[in-house]
């Protein structure tokens, strides 16, 4: 009988942005309508913010990539439940490069998302 190796070929597609979501639209599409729920969840994640923010920067800093797709992957659901689709389009971006172990790639769009997640947080 003769050993064979099975390969198998990941494909990952790069994030395409989905522009014009939104709040209303995350009200309706999450929410079921419900203003106060969506403005009760707001309110719990901006706290989080700024906590994820300092997280992500620490594991940006010490190469744990571990640490950093992990909190892209739950910011990434957070983000896009809120509306926020290019925040959440660049999460999803830094889990795909900390997964592929890709630190230098992953830096970029972390970048540009700790200063989304600044933003968020302030008034």
């Amino acid at each position: 009988m003769a050993h064979s190796e099975a390969r198998v070929v990941v494909s990952v597609k790069p994030v395409q942005p989905t522009a014009g979501f939104g709040k209303a639209a995350a009200i309706v599409e999450h929410f079921d309508g419900d203003a106060a729920l969506y403005d009760a969840f707001a309110a719990s994640c901006a706290g989080q913010f700024a906590t994820d923010a300092a997280a992500g920067q620490s594991a940006c800093e010490t190469g744990d990539l571990q640490a950093l797709g992990a909190l892209a992957h739950n910011l990434k659901s957070a983000l896009l439940m809120l509306g926020h689709t290019e925040l959440s389009d660049l999460a999803a971006r830094v889990d795909m490069l900390a997964a592929a172990c890709d630190l230098a790639s992953a830096r970029v769009p972390w970048r540009a998302l700790l200063a989304g997640l600044v933003r968020l947080q302030s008034p």
